[in-house]
């Protein structure tokens, strides 16, 4: 189905002050556009962020006095209610009433939903994720099969209207700034964790936590870069000077130079103290070498470099894993820097698709 957007407002870009002062409920919106816009705004905040900056504690203070709220809490309470109204919205459909705020604890809001948060608390990042798109478009579905009018009457408009679009209006006066932060922060290599130590004291947890963060953040650049369209990893705006295909092939020659840093150690027992120009100039030098380089080949490279790198970390000790030296140069090539590059690519990949601002949309 094809859904015409407002021209008037363009809700993935406008202030959430403008945004938040319109009548969604008049007839004269289009609900199934808006709905759209906002949920692509949603999703593109945390674009790129990795399992450590959602589990930061710090977006807000609980409404029920518990600790306060993570971006993995706000985006899987969100989830969590897209599945309740998958539920009450198949009852309304088979023939039940809508329901009550009593039908909620009580109508305690905020007790129910700090209830909810700890069952999500073990639930991965990446899952929540995978859990929200599917039950969102399993929400949609549902909801299409009401009518317009029977979704603006007094008895759904707060139960279909505020799982869709108010929730998410309400959630990104939090995770935007909050998202915000957490990206600056890690585009700069904050670990988001108190001990620096990228594998720790060498102990068999820490080295399987190492591993385990490198396996999530290269989950993650599948997730959010490999479905970009090969055809726009030229195009400019994804940071400041570089197209997507730049910042590819940038993590790709780390890969390279990690790999033959961790088989200089192994022949001399020293590590590398950096480029010798800089890395400025080292960065800036290869990444034009690499512009000749098209998108496919970028990719192969990036694959390639990044299977090498992986050979040599795994026959690498678990003390030289854990030494200063060889942490920092392990974690920075092997996956702290590819996390840095999420973070600065992130919010562009995820907006690829979006329209011009003011152009009219599709939504499913």
């Amino acid at each position: 189905m094809t859904v015409v957007a407002t021209r008037t407002l363009d809700l993935r870009r406008a202030p959430l002050v403008k945004v938040r002062g319109i009548d969604y409920r008049s007839a004269a919106r289009d609900f199934w556009a808006d709905e759209a816009a906002l949920r692509d705004r949603l999703v593109a905040t945390w674009a790129g962020l990795d399992d450590a900056a959602w589990r930061l504690p710090g977006a807000a203070p609980s409404d029920a006095g518990g600790p306060d709220w993570s971006l993995h809490d706000h985006a899987a309470h969100l989830v969590d209610w897209y599945e309740i109204a998958i539920e009450y919205v198949a009852r309304v459909l088979a023939g039940s009433a809508w329901p009550a705020d009593g039908d909620f604890d009580g109508g305690d809001f905020d007790r129910f939903n700090e209830r909810h948060r700890d069952a999500w608390a073990s639930v991965a990042s990446a899952e929540v994720r995978r859990r929200g798109e599917a039950a969102h478009s399993e929400l949609l579905r549902l909801v299409r099969r009401l009518r317009l009018d029977a979704i603006r009457a007094d008895d759904a408009w707060g139960w279909v209207y505020m799982v869709l679009h108010g929730h998410a209006i309400d959630h990104l006066g939090i995770i935007e700034p909050w998202a915000g932060e957490l990206r600056r922060r890690q585009a700069d290599g904050d670990p988001f964790r108190a001990d620096p130590r990228p594998a720790g004291d060498g102990s068999p947890a820490a080295i399987a936590a190492f591993w385990e963060a490198e396996a999530s953040v290269m989950s993650l650049f599948d997730e959010v870069v490999r479905p970009v369209p090969l055809e726009r990893w030229d195009d400019a705006g994804a940071t400041d000077d570089w197209t997507l295909k730049d910042h590819v092939a940038h993590v790709a020659r780390w890969f390279e130079e990690g790999a033959d840093i961790v088989h200089e150690h192994r022949r001399t027992g020293s590590w590398r103290t950096g480029p010798a120009d800089g890395l400025d100039a080292w960065n800036a030098r290869e990444v034009e070498a690499a512009r000749p380089l098209d998108a496919a080949s970028a990719v192969a490279r990036f694959d390639a470099g990044h299977h090498r790198i992986l050979e040599a970390v795994r026959s690498m000790s678990p003390a030289d894993l854990a030494s200063p030296e060889g942490g920092e140069w392990t974690y920075e090539c092997l996956h702290g820097h590819v996390r840095s590059h999420l973070a600065m690519v992130g919010q562009w990949c995820a907006r690829i698709g979006w329209p011009a601002s003011g152009e009219a949309t599709a939504g499913s």
